[in-house]
């Protein structure tokens, strides 16, 4: 309002405050209006014409002021009226009672009314102005010019007066009341700010989901703990969990279902650990334990084997009991690291480390896991030079119809023949490039050379051999795999009847409605679809029945011990006859010794491939071998 007095405008007041002022304006406006023509009303029946003449003529500024104000004018309106108003009680001073009269009383409330619409600067210009009035008609008083006296008190005195303080305890309640709102209104934002606030770093320190602490939140507990423990012989631990096989879960029964998973687990974590250490959430399916005061390694393993146990107790989940298992990576102060950061890095090794030893399992970092690390990121640097220079190649592992003794067809598998390290084994370099996303590229490269080398075969007059690749199951989360079959099989000129495609149980378990789509279509192609290292996972009679699958292939960790381990043979066996039942052929790999091959055949499996016919041979030793090989006459699938 500064400016606008200023006749500036720098600024324009809110419009909700405008509004109220302008509201005030009328409602004051009203009271003045019906004051002063109350005493015009009150001078005249006593015949003060004078008096009455002057507040007669008041009412035109003020009804001149109010239009002003519904116009929008209310600092205008504002002004005028309250020089209107200090003229006019001036000159009934002057032609009253002087000093003496009521007029007077009205000032304080006057400067009531400068100081709600106005500004500092407007409120002492007004109070210098009534003191210089004061001042004026004290002068004409002494000097005779004007003298005054005071007349007895009577009814239109008593009257006045009363009006007056009416007036200014209105004019005080407005701004009171006024005062109250906007302090209660400042009290209410000043709650919900300390609220917000509150939330705002509830949200930084918390999981929105779990209600626990987030990394965040861990990592400066693991500090604290760390300072704690700094001059003591006690250790910190720090745990990190990773569900196995989340993915699962959220890909069959939905993220919802997959939310309140990890909300139990998280509950299940908090009831295990209690107060003897922190649980918080690090992301998606990983959780942080923080335990301080460690005594020995012994204790930290016991927590882990609780909370194993707690995990196996399975979780009710749509209807279903949802067993849960964890690989959990520990690393532990001092030995592992004294500082915050290098202790959670080293327990998210010793994890991946767990992950890969199978699972549901838990690891104590070690040095050599950090040298790892640095080779794994040396192996996927070199991966990507190796695609391009073409040194990826494939062998063909031969298989074998076990009662007609013939070549049927090859499984391609990926080899790495690097020029300083030498073959570098399919185990060392898959999962890296799984991680690094390396393997829909290589995938891609696989599929094009495996169909070309089965062209290759027929161009040779080797027969209709099939040819069988490995499909990772990030290639069909890409969501390209049938595009991608159908690019090989065209540029190759090949049928879809001579490639198969192998994929592992926990491929079919991922996304397993559009999976089942997916299979479903190339299957209708004639593409053979086989499961891989079957009896390893999650092996289930329901989705052997939804999904397109022609054949079974028993992990060779059952074939090699079938022979000498009555358990793996009723295994073997157990697993023929299932998939006879289902109608699918079974394919067991791993076979080393004509006992196996011979207990193989004598159970109704179809087809075998092993060391005791060959290993996986490069592309033209593979041609001999089938050329050499004493049952030709070649049969299909």
């Amino acid at each position: 309002m500064t400016a606008e007095l200023n006749g500036r405008h720098r600024r324009a007041l809110p419009d909700a405050l405008l509004a109220l002022q302008q509201q005030r304006f009328r409602q004051i406006l009203w009271l003045l209006m019906g004051a002063f023509g109350a005493v015009m009303l009150a001078n005249a029946s006593l015949g003060r014409w004078t008096s009455a003449s002057i507040e007669l003529a008041m009412l035109g500024p003020m009804l001149l002021a109010y239009w002003w104000n519904r116009r929008g004018h209310l600092v205008r309106a504002a002004w005028f009226l309250i020089v209107t108003l200090m003229l006019g009680l001036t000159v009934l001073m002057v032609i009253g009672q002087g000093l003496f009269d009521e007029a007077g009383m009205a000032y304080p409330a006057l400067l009531v009314f400068a100081g709600l619409f106005g500004n500092r600067r407007l409120l002492l210009w007004f109070t210098s102005m009534m003191v210089l009035s004061f001042i004026s008609v004290y002068l004409l008083d002494v000097s005779g010019l004007m003298p005054h006296s005071p007349l007895p008190v009577g009814p239109l005195r008593a009257f006045n007066v009363c009006l007056i303080v009416t007036l200014s305890g209105f004019f005080v309640w407005l701004i009171v009341s006024d005062l109250r709102r906007v302090l209660t209104r400042l009290e209410s934002e000043k709650l919900a700010l300390q609220a917000s606030h509150a939330q705002i770093e509830y949200l930084a320190l918390r999981d929105s989901l779990t209600g626990l602490p987030n990394r965040v939140s861990a990592k400066e507990q693991l500090k604290r703990l760390l300072m704690d423990s700094a001059d003591s012989p006690q250790m910190v631990a720090v745990l990190l969990l990773d569900l196995d096989n989340f993915k699962t879960i959220n890909d069959s029964l939905g993220h919802a279902a997959g939310d309140v998973l990890l909300c139990q687990v998280a509950d299940a974590l908090g009831m295990c650990v209690g107060n003897s250490g922190m649980v918080a959430r690090a992301s998606g399916d990983e959780f942080f334990i923080l335990l301080g005061g460690v005594q020995t390694q012994d204790s930290v393993d016991d927590m882990v084997g609780r909370i194993f146990d707690t995990l196996e107790q399975a979780f009710p989940l749509d209807g279903l009991d949802v067993p849960v298992t964890a690989s959990v990576g520990i690393a532990m102060a001092p030995g592992d690291g004294n500082d915050a950061s290098t202790l959670l890095e080293h327990a998210d090794m010793a994890m991946y480390r767990a992950k890969e030893s199978g699972r549901n399992t838990f690891l104590h970092f070690a040095p050599d896991m950090a040298g790892g690390a640095v080779e794994d990121l040396k192996i996927a640097s070199r991966l990507r030079l190796a695609i391009a220079q073409n040194e990826l190649q494939l062998h063909f592992q031969p298989q074998i119809g076990l009662r007609s003794g013939r070549i049927t067809g090859a499984e391609a598998l990926l080899r790495w023949q690097h020029p300083e390290w030498g073959l570098v084994a399919p185990a060392r370099f898959i999962p890296i490039a799984e991680r690094s996303g390396l393997i829909t590229v290589i995938g891609d490269l696989v599929m094009q050379q495996a169909c070309q080398a089965a062209r290759a075969w027929r161009a040779q007059g080797l027969g209709e051999l099939v040819v069988a690749v490995n499909v990772s199951p990030l290639q069909f989360q890409r969501g390209n795999l049938e595009a991608v079959v159908s690019a090989a099989l065209n540029s190759a000129g090949l049928p879809t009847s001579a490639l198969e495609l192998e994929l592992t149980e926990s491929s079919l378990l991922a996304d397993a409605q559009h999976l089942s789509a997916a299979l479903q279509r190339l299957s209708s192609t004639g593409v053979h679809i086989t499961i891989d290292d079957f009896g390893t996972g999650y092996s289930n009679l329901g989705y052997l029945r939804r999904f397109a699958v022609d054949r079974l292939k028993i992990d060779q960790s059952f074939v090699r011990r079938m022979c000498t381990n009555p358990h793996d043979e009723g295994l073997v066996r157990a697993i023929i006859e299932m998939a006879h039942c289902l109608d699918l052929q079974v394919v067991a790999e791993g076979v080393e010794d004509a006992a196996t091959r011979a207990r193989l055949a004598e159970f109704g499996c179809e087809f075998g491939q092993g060391f005791h016919w060959s290993p996986a041979l490069p592309m033209d030793a593979f041609v001999a071998f089938v050329r050499a090989h004493p049952a030709q006459g070649l049969q299909t699938h």
